[in-house]
């Protein structure tokens, strides 16, 4: 005959297996949330394309726990989707994307498809923030930036060369300039945009409008 103090001690016995087996499930769950996470971040960085090729130049890659997002030059980031091993889908645009390696493993280009085609942009080893220099840029605002570069005539317009840093309420780039006249603009995560505090505009070959500064020499 059961009595009701072995019931309870039987009942007390089963829940306690009962969370012990849920606590165990959930750290396993966590650990391969973990693990995955950790495997995308080997995607993320900076690919980038020739300039003028087609109106993509950049593609910044992001890793968000354990989602990956893609962040083409002048659109909204979007989602990837895995498929496979290092091939993943553009849930906006529908269109596959596949990263590339090296001999050794190293994950160093993205192909992805415009208008039909495929393109492979390079992986490329962003410098650390320019913070000296005798040209100050500044930028304020934007504190949900990831990303903020200079480019210019100055540099050929290359998209990762220089950096701003966080500074204060905003962006600071500190560059040396040979004295001159110089056409330049900000690249905020891939979107590129007008210096707000320089009025001072002119378009070039190619009908686009830059900022302009001039530096003298001493």
């Amino acid at each position: 005959m059961i009595t009701k103090k072995t019931f309870l001690t039987a009942l007390i016995v089963t829940l306690a297996l009962h969370l012990a087996a849920g606590a165990r499930a959930q750290q396993a769950r966590a650990k391969a949330e973990d693990k995955k996470a950790e495997a995308l971040k080997e995607y993320a960085g900076r690919y980038e394309l020739e300039v003028g090729l087609i109106p993509v130049s950049t593609l910044d890659v992001t890793a968000a726990g354990t989602e990956l997002w893609v962040k083409p030059s002048n659109v909204k980031r979007r989602r990837l989707a895995r498929k496979g091993k290092d091939s993943f889908t553009d849930e906006v645009a529908g269109t596959p994307v596949r990263f590339g390696r090296d001999d050794e493993g190293r994950v160093v280009s993205l192909t992805f498809t415009y208008e039909g085609e495929p393109y492979t942009a390079r992986r490329v080893e962003l410098p650390a923030p320019s913070s000296k220099g005798n040209t100050t840029f500044t930028l304020k605002g934007h504190a949900e930036a990831s990303l903020v570069v200079l480019t210019g005539s100055f540099n050929n317009w290359n998209q990762s060369q220089l950096l701003f840093a966080r500074e204060g309420d905003g962006w600071v780039c500190r560059v040396d300039l040979d004295p001159g006249v110089y056409q330049y603009k900000f690249i905020v995560d891939g979107d590129w945009l007008l210096d707000p505090s320089n009025p001072d505009t002119a378009e070039d070959e190619a009908g686009n409008v830059n900022n302009v500064i001039e530096v003298k020499g001493k």
